[in-house]
């Protein structure tokens, strides 16, 4: 490889790096916003599907982070985290009383189910 390519690349390299870095600058001076977290959390869904909880609870938290208003960012988190076997920590990021019209779906399936593990580890 000549000295050129390897240049182009470590300069193609940094303007990448440059606008990640200004994509998340934009990020943190919108937030917190509803409208903000979805694309990371689509991301998240997708990794969760794929094995990758560790990668998949960086997606998660930074959608809440983002967006602190939507509960389904929080139950998806609560399922990343219940997959690494984290089962306190995914209590807490459910409603202690989920209502089903209100917040999402599988809250109350999800702690029926920690709350078994827990049981069965103690």
């Amino acid at each position: 490889m000549t000295t050129n390519m390897c240049n182009r690349r470590l300069i193609m390299s940094r303007k990448n790096k440059d606008n990640l870095s200004r994509d998340e600058r934009r990020e943190n001076a919108l937030r917190p916003c509803p409208y903000l977290g979805y694309d990371r959390d689509e991301l998240g869904v997708y990794l969760l599907s794929r094995g990758a909880y560790k990668i998949a609870e960086t997606q998660f938290r930074r959608a809440i982070w983002l967006n602190p208003f939507e509960p389904a960012f929080k139950e998806h988190l609560a399922q990343c985290l219940y997959k690494l076997e984290r089962y306190a920590e995914a209590l807490q990021w459910l409603p202690k009383r989920p209502d089903k019209e209100k917040d999402c779906k599988n809250s109350h399936i999800i702690i029926e189910l920690i709350e078994r593990k827990l049981k069965n580890n103690e």
